[in-house]
């Protein structure tokens, strides 16, 4: 593919980027339709705001490069789809993009905060709309032409299970109750908030119950729930509490443990040792897997195919 040399000119252009006209320009044909100049750099953008942050001079310049040169390949791939699409009369309702419309603007908040993001971008309302025309012609043809010709049979499933065993090893967890105090004015500071934790430590070891406290008392965001979290494996946890309570049986209870959040007391509610997931409980995650992979190797031999009957000049 072509270098297109990031110039000095278009680089000094990008730091005023918050409204700047960018000069219009073809830079790639593709069959009958065209990439301008202004559509790569709408797309280089907001990558050019994040790099200058992470870059400077000769390395920011090799960067934008890089990433120039991969959103053209991509764009070029669009519309080598694009006019196989328009050849093949894929068509688009004008609710399908509506839709699209509406996603964008839930998502922005407002029809306010969609004029913005478009004015922040240097694009039209209308320019929005033939853009997601693209995308779903685009779309809808891989589906037909990629998508739909996928199969993913049981026993490539259960061959990929058996050759990546080792991907479904269940590591050892733990559930825990907990419950923490942290230290407040009100409660006498540090002092107070360690002699209430003391309180509540002989209270369970005369028989009260853990949720009943966790409910009460607990700081812990799980409180609500009598202190019950979520499961957790080696690594998840502070070392200082990982150490103590991976040791301890289901039902037994910590002793008070001091963080920089609090004072705490975990109590064991349920442990799973370390296993092996079932072919059944993966199984729609290795075809989702197999499916992304087989996609990928059609859509990109496709492409291939596209581009060897295509007309593609670089301006």
């Amino acid at each position: 593919m072509k270098k297109i040399v990031f110039t000095f000119v278009i680089l000094m252009a990008f730091t005023a980027l918050t409204r700047a006209a960018v000069v219009d320009r073809i830079v790639v044909v593709v069959n009958n339709e065209i990439i301008t100049q202004r559509e790569v750099d709408i797309i280089l953008a907001p990558i050019y705001n994040q790099y200058r942050n992470m870059y400077k001079g000769e390395e920011l310049i090799k960067m934008l490069e890089d990433v120039r040169e991969k959103i053209l390949k991509q764009l070029i791939e669009d519309r080598l789809i694009f006019s196989e699409a328009k050849k093949l009369n894929i068509t688009v309702e004008e609710k399908e993009i509506d839709a699209r419309i509406d996603e964008i603007r839930s998502k922005v908040g407002s029809e306010g905060e969609l004029e913005k993001m478009l004015y922040e971008q240097n694009l039209t309302l209308n320019e929005l709309r033939v853009r997601y025309k693209e995308k779903i012609m685009i779309r809808k043809l891989i589906d037909q032409k990629v998508g739909a010709k996928i199969i993913i049979t049981p026993l490539e499933v259960k061959n990929y299970y058996n050759d990546n065993k080792d991907s479904f090893m269940q590591p050892e967890e733990i559930r825990l109750r907990a419950i923490l105090i942290k230290p407040r004015k009100e409660q006498g500071g540090e002092a107070g908030s360690l002699q209430l934790m003391r309180d509540l430590m002989k209270r369970l070891k005369e028989g009260c119950d853990f949720e009943g406290l966790a409910k009460e008392y607990s700081d812990d965001p799980a409180a609500s729930e009598g202190g019950l979290m979520s499961y957790v494996k080696k690594g998840d946890l502070m070392p200082q509490i990982e150490e103590i309570v991976f040791n301890l049986k289901e039902g037994e209870m910590t002793g008070i443990i001091q963080s920089p959040l609090g004072y705490h007391i975990f109590k064991v509610d349920e442990k799973r040792a370390r296993h092996m997931r079932e072919l059944a409980e993966v199984r729609q995650d290795i075809e989702e897997f197999l499916y992304r992979e087989k996609a990928s190797q059609r859509l990109k031999g496709w492409i291939d195919s596209l581009a060897k009957s295509a007309y593609i000049e670089f301006k």
